[in-house]
């Protein structure tokens, strides 16, 4: 049951919907009654700051949010006003999201849309990462699709501020990312570097174009194992209409190894602003060396020791 029901204040906003629910937060939208405008709320379990590092862990959420200025990145509304309790208010984005629009479609966003949605979010990325930002959870559930189909990243509560010392969560320690979408490094318990979002941005460009993820299971350790282990299907046996060469930008950011991938959001951007001149055949993208043990052998230590022992803050 949500803490808040909608007509409920909160210093001075208005409750007006629950957006929805995480492990550690509820968002709501609300309508700041100062000047009308919507915003968003993201409240806290207070239960939760019992835990030092959780606390922590709100307070970096809170510095990276507040640091972030560009159009296609979700930021924080702080004007100094006191409140009553801990909780952060960001920008309203009137849209959908990625995930939602994902389920209404099969495969079957037209190429168009792919490398522009593409260009955008490796522009933002491109953005993040040269504010020291790594946002280690990109998937579609975390972008949302604003008028104009503009995209906006969303939800930095995993994310990583360059130089921030780590953090060890005792009750989010699932949180480091999302199966699916997980970087293999981030899969073997790595704090993830501006490469593992690149390794997302591939596996979202892959799903919009093949309306599936490329590695799946009937648990997480399965698909974790396929990150480490699997080989992704070529994007053109699943949809033989897609350019090569934007098979290739794809599974080339979806490397294993990180020195083998896309160095930077800037290079993925580039090449997707010049498609019609890319030779396909630049990229190697041979079957790659497997990284770590299986999940259910002697790599189960190194998943058990990311779920269960740190969260990579």
């Amino acid at each position: 049951m949500s803490r808040f029901s909608p007509g409920e204040r909160l210093d001075t906003y208005e409750i007006v919907e629950l957006l929805g629910a995480g492990a550690y937060n509820e968002s709501y939208r609300a309508t700041d009654l100062r000047d009308g405008r919507t915003v968003v709320l993201k409240i806290p379990d207070p239960n939760l700051f019992a835990d030092p590092a959780t606390y922590n862990r709100y307070k970096r959420e809170a510095e990276v949010a507040k640091r972030l200025d560009h159009p296609a990145v979700q930021g924080a509304i702080d004007d100094g006003e006191r409140r009553a309790e801990p909780y952060l208010v960001l920008t309203f984005v009137d849209g959908d999201s990625l995930s939602h629009r994902l389920r209404g479609k099969r495969g079957d966003f037209p190429i168009p849309t792919v490398v522009d949605w593409g260009r955008q979010l490796a522009d933002a990325l491109a953005y993040l990462h040269g504010q020291g930002v790594i946002h280690r959870d990109l998937k579609p559930g975390n972008v949302l699709i604003g008028p104009d189909d503009r995209l906006v990243i969303a939800d930095f509560g995993t994310a990583q501020l360059a130089g921030a010392r780590r953090l060890t969560f005792k009750h989010l320690t699932g949180l480091l990312g999302t199966p699916e979408y997980m970087s293999p490094e981030q899969a073997q318990g790595g704090r993830g570097d501006a490469r593992s979002d690149i390794y997302a941005l591939g596996v979202i460009m892959y799903e919009m174009l093949t309306g599936r993820t490329p590695f799946s299971g009937n648990d997480w350790m399965a698909v974790m194992a396929g990150h480490l282990q699997g080989d992704p299907k070529p994007i053109r046996k699943l949809r033989p209409d897609v350019p090569p060469a934007l098979e290739a930008v794809v599974m080339h950011a979806m490397r294993r190894h990180p020195e083998n991938r896309y160095q930077s959001a800037d290079d993925v951007r580039h090449d997707l602003d010049r498609l019609d001149t890319l030779d396909p055949a630049a990229f190697d993208l041979s079957p790659e060396k497997p990284m770590g043990g299986a999940p259910g052998g002697g790599g189960k230590g190194l998943f058990s020791k990311m779920f269960k022992t740190r969260g990579g803050g």
